[in-house]
């Protein structure tokens, strides 16, 4: 089953880039040919997984600015440093095209969804989308062109659940009355430190709140590895493939592979 994740939260720092790039690279190692869009036009998703020397012939600047293509989707894909994973890359100027995408609605916030969904479908396993750090514009073009939400929380932040709860609402309402495909995947509790008190409170709230098959099982712990590879320009999972981060990104991909098998996302 072909899947299109948006990877969404209302607040910065919770971890979308990280979680979109260590999972795609999970999967990949699992077999999965994995599709990132980085609509983040910080572009560290970009940043991330091409190398820097590349130059970019086409981006997502022109997925969300024109109604028709110039070229088949296939030019604006590049292939990672990773094996299975491919980058539609994005460039600082995307940020721009806003008031010209919300001048262009209710039609605009369609347009991602036309020009990537049927090739994306098509071609890889999963596709992930790496989301700003809003609920705006662009947050909305993902939506309306993704099957699934997945929702990052940081452990140690209430106000990444202030974040959740408005993301939650967005996606239902995206949903209601525009994309009748899309459903909250799971929500992902992110920078784990089980010896404090906010992360086992952060824990028993959301599990009051949410259903147990609305949160992954699978948690990702603070470690010092993620800025180490962050730093070094790669994934946690070529960084430091023993440490507790890596693992917990193997068994995410994991666990989601089992939620689509046993299809009860």
């Amino acid at each position: 089953m072909a899947a299109i994740i948006a990877i969404v939260n209302n607040k910065g720092g919770v971890g979308k880039t990280t979680v979109t790039c260590n999972l795609a690279h999970a999967l990949a190692r699992l077999g999965k040919r994995v599709l990132v869009v980085d609509l983040d036009s910080q572009c560290n998703a970009t940043a991330l997984l091409l190398p820097k020397e590349l130059a970019l012939r086409h981006s997502l600047y022109e997925v969300l600015a024109l109604d028709t293509l110039e070229h088949p989707l296939k030019a604006f894909l590049y292939p990672t440093r990773y094996d299975g994973v491919f980058c539609l890359a994005n460039v600082p100027e995307t940020a721009s095209l806003e008031p010209q995408v919300i001048l262009g609605a209710p039609d605009s916030f369609s347009r991602l969804r036309r020009h990537l969904r049927d090739y994306a479908l098509e071609n890889f396993d999963f596709t992930l989308i790496d989301n700003p750090p809003t609920l705006g514009t662009f947050v909305i073009c993902a939506l309306n062109s993704a099957d699934f939400a997945l929702v990052p929380v940081k452990a140690g932040s209430a106000f990444s659940v202030e974040g959740l709860l408005k993301a939650v609402r967005l996606i239902n309402a995206v949903r209601v009355q525009n994309n009748k495909d899309l459903r909250l995947l799971r929500l992902l509790v992110n920078q784990v430190d089980k010896r404090t008190l906010i992360s086992r409170t952060l824990a028993e709230h959301l599990a009051g709140a949410f259903r147990a098959d609305q949160i992954f099982h699978t948690t990702i712990p603070v470690n010092t590895a993620f800025e180490q590879a962050e730093a070094a320009g790669t994934t946690i999972l070529r960084h430091n493939p023993g440490a507790p981060g890596s693992r917990a990104f193997r068994d995410l991909a994991q666990e989601l592979l089992n939620i689509f098998t046993m299809e009860t996302v």
